[in-house]
């Protein structure tokens, strides 16, 4: 389970490293530096520790350029290598990072590099074969413009050869030729000295840019784990990536998943998605996630619904593959309510870390989930297998097929509660007669009983936006989920055919300036559920149809955690 840390806007443990006097660093501005370093990380590894996460994946860690070529971004990210061997400043020195690295281990925490192999920062303007200035150019011994492509810059529209799209230039970031024996070699051994630090795993930047030959030979020279960035929806195209690979950014998974848990999408696509498992050579190295530095964040998608993140939660941590959990999302940040991501996100998904609160309420829910991954051996390698499919409802098993532990999820992504009769899968050993406990609320149980395909089923009921996790036997721990603190807006008005309501106001997830589209649950109500504001803040709202005509009249009042009827006219 890995928790995914943008080093910059974690927390800041060294002020004397922020500002080097480049222009690169301003908190006000999201393009760049804001503090972050690796004593920050290290004075917060026990958060992340109690979160229940087993591995932090980090910011890369070598020398950067400190802008971007045209001098409006700044390397706080880390892509934008300068030196590959040289330690990034803004983040401290070798012995913090050390400090880091051992720390973490002492928290029984591995440690998983970024590494970025395909690109250097942009210094060869376009096509140009030649540094201007000439002191304009990467460290020694890369500062030599045969050793990089030069194709111009990648265009990602559908029409590229995969030839062309390992020698282009990525955003503008000088392409490197790992065919070259000195590039080749430098990379290697350079990304060894790194790893032998201590690092327990890699993450690979752009993997689809680098050719797949090389990709394996890297990953033997490091002697550990790496799973490569492979930003395509397409499983033909990114499981091959895993014949080269331990494993692979789901990214077919994430845009499936986040379809129908964040905006209710038909639940069949789901199980689309999980029968191309059969292409990849192991569907549990895939590393799996919601949020990341490249997409819009979940809440965002969502509404700002916290259930609808809770039960994709528990769905993403209880299914096959490695969950990724990105920075911020157990603290439910928003990414603004900016849903932009063309060609990659709006840098609101790259917000600084502001509470590290472990009585937030999804911070709690996926520490549930931690504690009963590491709980069932069943939700951690089992063999996935396919339950249920419907428009709103999925439903699959995890068995280990030699030992017979197995789990059972279930998701709803309707408003209204669904109930269904659900045979049990015939490899299955659990038999009639067995009581199934849901981990994600022990007081809630199913009996099997006989009948249905596999002569013996289960009937369950699952609620708004909810995932239930069944397993025989005695849970690990009795858990009840915390009591939600809802606020409701109820707008009672009839807007007519092919019109909406929208809803405005002064407290997050409202704003004066864009409204939030109300559910239409009869003729003439509207509902807006959120659980962000908090209980019994008060605050200023107003409806509108269609986002465009006002409401007439004042301003409404409300207080969070209350259920507020308006009858607003216009």
């Amino acid at each position: 389970m890995i928790y995914q840390v943008l080093v910059d806007r974690f927390s800041d443990g060294d002020s004397t490293n922020n500002d080097l006097g480049d222009g690169e660093y301003d908190p006000s501005d999201l393009g760049f530096y804001h503090g972050g370093d690796w004593a920050g990380l290290t004075a917060k590894l026990d958060y992340i520790a109690d979160l229940g996460v087993t591995a932090i994946w980090i910011s890369p860690v070598s020398d950067q350029q400190p802008l971007s070529r045209d001098g409006l971004e700044a390397s706080y990210h880390g892509y934008f290598t300068r030196d590959f061997a040289t330690p990034n400043e803004h983040f401290g020195d070798a012995a913090e990072l050390q400090t880091l690295i051992d720390t973490a281990h002492g928290l029984g925490l591995k440690m998983i590099l970024d590494v970025v192999p395909n690109h250097t920062a942009d210094y060869l303007a376009g096509t140009s074969t030649t540094y201007t200035p000439s002191t304009y150019k990467p460290a020694s011994p890369l500062d030599n413009s045969s050793y990089f492509h030069h194709a111009g810059d990648c265009l990602f529209n559908g029409t590229e050869t995969q030839t062309q799209i390992e020698n282009c230039d990525l955003g503008g970031l000088d392409d490197l030729d790992q065919s070259n024996a000195t590039v080749s070699s430098y990379l290697i051994d350079t990304y060894k000295d790194w790893v032998d630090m201590g690092f327990d795993g890699i993450r690979v930047d752009a993997a689809r840019s680098i050719p797949k030959p090389w990709l394996a030979d890297f990953e033997d020279a490091m002697g550990v784990p790496t799973f490569g960035e492979v930003f395509v929806g397409d499983a033909d195209y990114v499981s091959e990536y895993q014949d080269y690979e331990w494993g692979v950014l789901d990214f077919p998974y994430f845009f499936s998943v986040r379809s129908a848990f964040a905006a209710d999408t038909d639940m069949n696509a789901v199980g689309d998605l999980f029968d191309q498992d059969v292409k990849y050579a192991n569907p549990n190295r895939l590393e799996t996630f919601l949020d990341n530095h490249d997409r819009a964040r979940f809440l965002t998608w969502a509404d700002d619904n916290y259930q609808r993140l809770r039960s994709a939660l528990t769905f993403q941590l209880t299914s096959r593959g490695v969950p990724v959990i990105y920075y911020g999302t157990e603290q439910a940040d928003d990414g603004n309510g900016n849903p932009y991501e063309v060609p990659i996100a709006n840098k609101d998904n790259r917000k600084d870390m502001t509470s590290w609160d472990q009585n937030a309420p999804i911070y709690r829910h996926i520490q549930r989930l931690t504690t009963i991954k590491a709980a069932y051996p069943a939700l951690q390698t089992g063999t996935q297998r396919e339950m249920w499919s419907d428009t709103n409802v999925y439903g699959f098993s995890r068995r280990v097929d030699t030992t017979g532990a197995e789990t059972i999820t279930l998701s709803s992504n309707s408003w209204t509660t669904q109930t269904r009769t659900i045979p049990l899968r015939a490899e299955s050993s659990i038999t009639v007669g067995t009581v199934l406990t849901n981990l994600m609320n022990t007081s809630d149980t199913v009996t099997v009983t006989s009948g249905g395909a596999t002569g013996k089923q289960i009937v369950v009921s699952l609620g708004e936006h909810e995932t239930k996790v069944y397993a025989p036997g005695t849970p690990v721990s009795s858990y009840s989920p915390d009591a939600r603190n809802t606020t409701k807006i109820r707008v009672h008005y009839n807007a007519g055919l092919g019109h909406t309501v929208a809803i405005r106001g002064d407290a997050y997830p409202f704003t004066w300036t864009d409204g939030r589209g109300a559910r239409n649950v009869a003729p003439d109500v509207w509902e807006f559920e959120v659980e962000r504001i908090p209980d019994g803040q008060s605050f200023q709202f107003k409806a509108l149809i269609d986002d465009l005509t006002w409401s007439t009249g004042s301003n409404f009042t409300g207080t969070g955690g209350d259920v507020i009827d308006v009858y607003p006219t216009f």
